[in-house]
């Protein structure tokens, strides 16, 4: 068995993040789409998104929950200063992260110990490695997220594309930065109910009643795709065609 070099797990990082990146342009391009046919048509006809757009928001629903298993693996008591925001954290992260320990197989430590087979051994060791590669697509994804978060106020306008902005140029300036872990956790939350709501509910609807949290998910979705356009580039990756033609 040939093992994994430091090469080539920084060629596998590199790859899932322009895989992240393009995801990301994917959605934007789908959002303003029909974002655009949303404020042409107003609130007469149908303003929902069609079955290729349902599926490109599931995988960005994926991708997001990857980022909040990101960050639950990365969350640390000693970041936690205000006691509200630590029971904030306490009732979402601790039910996440049994789910989460369950299901990379760690909770099966804590029940007893076994005996174990040299057969069930040599099937453990490779679970473990793949155990390992997705808790890294994980980090990777909350990483890029928290990038992606810090980007967003400083946006170039030219970079902007939201359909529905009132500013002339057009500025993300007004969206703040997370800087505690509760506030982290908010935004990955309030990003996962968009993308759900987006799946669901009427367009029109959610720019008149969700105004503020559709921006800001559009945002960010804009501000992934920059910034792994602009990384990528430094590293020669030609940016590949994901234009959405049909919706």
């Amino acid at each position: 068995m040939v093992k994994p070099t430091i090469q080539d797990n920084e060629g596998a990082g590199l790859y899932d993040f322009v895989g992240f990146g393009e995801l990301a342009e994917t959605t934007t391009q789908l959002l303003s789409l029909n974002l655009h046919h949303t404020a042409q048509s107003g609130s007469e006809g149908r303003n929902e998104i069609g079955s290729v757009g349902q599926m490109v928001l599931r995988q960005a629903g994926e991708y997001l929950h990857k980022v909040r298993e990101g960050f639950v693996l990365s969350v640390r008591a000693g970041q936690v200063t205000n006691r509200s925001e630590v029971r904030y954290l306490l009732d979402r992260v601790i039910s996440d992260w049994s789910q989460l320990s369950r299901e990379l197989g760690l909770a099966e430590d804590e029940i007893g110990e076994t005996r174990e087979s040299p057969l069930s051994t040599v099937k453990s060791a490779a679970e473990t490695q793949v155990e390992i590669e997705r808790v890294r697509h994980q980090l990777l994804a909350f990483g890029m997220a928290v990038v992606a978060l810090g980007q967003l106020p400083r946006l170039p306008s030219k970079e902007i594309t939201f359909p529905h902005s009132y500013s002339n140029p057009p500025t993300y300036s007004d969206i703040p930065v997370p800087s505690t872990p509760g506030e982290m956790l908010w935004r990955i939350e309030e990003l996962e109910l968009m993308v759900r709501r987006l799946m669901s509910d009427n367009l029109n609807n959610l720019v008149q009643r969700r105004y503020g949290s559709l921006r800001r998910t559009y945002g960010f979705f804009e501000a992934s795709a920059f910034l792994s356009h602009k990384e990528t580039a430094r590293f020669g990756v030609k940016k590949g065609s994901s234009s959405l033609l049909v919706l």
